[in-house]
């Protein structure tokens, strides 16, 4: 008797295992379609487009990365890693640029980060400037940058920044 009791029980707790997961996916599918319907999901305004093939990032950017204040996450691309590791190097190089300041405090940065990587035109050319650095620019302590609108953009937000901290 006891032995059928719990084959019911079992047989009960996999028929509703089996329908909840069939009322889960029916709402993922109707999520979907409405999205389908009114142009796709809303973008979250604070996030960057992702780029490459995810998991590809690269023990030597995970260091760099690591080195640079940052958590990285493996399932990010070897392209979104380089862009990451180019947009600090350029932000860091407008700051000194701008202000003199060889160690900047980390809100700043985090802030610049965010602006580039979220302003389309500005991603594109810092993204742009990394692959045409060459090795003599990768070694120099500060690179120098050319002061070019991409430039001003993000000087205006790091005196803007400055101001604020």
């Amino acid at each position: 008797m006891s032995e059928s009791l719990i084959f019911a029980l079992v047989i009960g707790l996999t028929v509703y295992l089996f329908m909840r997961r069939l009322r889960l996916l029916k709402k993922q599918k109707k999520l979907r379609e409405e999205e389908i319907e009114h142009g796709g999901p809303p973008e979250d305004p604070g996030s960057m487009p992702r780029l490459g093939s995810p998991g590809t990032i690269t023990r030597d950017q995970m260091r760099q990365l690591k080195d640079n204040d940052f958590e990285p996450s493996r399932v990010w691309s070897k392209e979104e890693a380089q862009l990451i590791l180019d947009t600090v190097t350029y932000l860091r190089a407008v700051i000194y640029m701008a202000t003199e300041e060889a160690d900047p405090p980390i809100d700043v940065q985090n802030r610049l980060l965010k602006f580039i990587l979220t302003d389309d035109d500005l991603r594109d050319y810092v993204c742009e400037w990394g692959l045409n650095r060459t090795r003599d620019d990768e070694s120099a302590p500060q690179p120098v940058l050319e002061k070019n609108e991409h430039y001003a953009k993000v000087e205006a937000e790091v005196l803007a920044l400055w101001e604020d901290s």
